[in-house]
């Protein structure tokens, strides 16, 4: 009797074990809905915007450099949102790291190269600070990121006003004009590609004769390589692996050896590097 129970149970097809059509596994997938989402908004503006210029390529440069901008932000905050936590003073932290870059170079002939690296390790202590504020406070990273949000931007504002007296520094494109990091951060990648396709009619041309579009703006190819390298370090490493595990028990995570207050502090340097990347690009 018992084995032919056993035979039974052999025989039957577990569900677990039965093969998903390609339609089943395609509507699993969790990027279906953002893609969807996408192609609806390209349809409904493919029909109420048409003929204004939107699809053209200057056109499409204004979008898809906005679109960059917000990805390097986006990304940043995705991997920190995962991890369980949330920065608020991202914003603010894009104004102030460029404060750290303006005010060096403006007032002090810092070159420009020198005032971004020290943008970058400030930004980076920033997060740093944040990160370990959370971990060992154990405040919700709301609240520690809401003050930082408001130092952040007083601190930007009274340094403005210190040196320039205004809200703004300006002056700061010409002392970066023609140098590597006006290249890195804000120049134009493959003019000769859109030449050639000016002259070969797929793009227009300005009236004085150059294309309408005179390159790649330097913002979406670190939009690219920074999204490029949140999806590989989310899916293929096991730090991501760390992040996941961090963001949906960190107790249990702790228990297995994840080191969770160092993931969350990396995270939250993440993001002030994903800003100041942005930040590098405006000024």
């Amino acid at each position: 009797m018992a084995s032919e129970e056993g035979t039974a149970l052999t025989g039957a097809k577990d569900e677990r074990l039965q093969r998903q059509s390609s339609l089943r596994r395609l509507l699993s997938r969790p990027e279906l809905g953002a893609i969807a989402g996408t192609l609806l908004v390209f349809l409904f503006f493919s029909v109420t915007a048409r003929g204004t210029g939107m699809f053209a390529a200057d056109g499409g440069l204004n979008w898809i450099t906005v679109t960059a901008q917000l990805t390097i932000i986006a990304t940043g905050a995705a991997l920190l949102m995962v991890g369980g936590e949330f920065d608020l003073s991202v914003g603010s932290m894009i104004g102030f790291a460029g404060m750290m870059i303006a005010i060096p170079t403006v007032y002090f002939n810092v070159p420009i190269g020198i005032s971004v690296v020290f943008a970058f390790c400030g930004a980076l202590l920033i997060g740093f600070l944040n990160g370990l504020i959370v971990v060992r406070t154990r405040l919700p990273s709301f609240i520690v990121t809401l003050a930082s949000l408001y130092i952040l931007r007083g601190m930007t504002i009274a340094l403005s006003i210190l040196f320039a007296n205004r809200t703004i520094v300006s002056g700061v494109k010409n002392h970066a004009e023609g140098s590597v990091v006006s290249w890195l951060f804000a120049g134009k990648a493959f003019p000769g590609l859109f030449v050639w396709l000016a002259d070969a009619g797929v793009i227009g041309k300005l009236p004085n004769g150059q294309p309408a579009v005179s390159g790649v703006p330097a913002v979406v190819i670190w939009a690219f390589f920074i999204a490029l390298a949140g999806h590989v370090l989310l899916s293929r490493t096991r730090f991501g692996n760390w992040i996941f595990a961090a963001g949906g028990d960190a107790n249990a995570a702790r228990n297995v050896g994840v080191p969770v207050a160092r993931v969350k502090i990396t995270l939250f340097m993440v993001t002030a590097f994903c800003a100041t990347v942005y930040a590098t690009g405006q000024v």
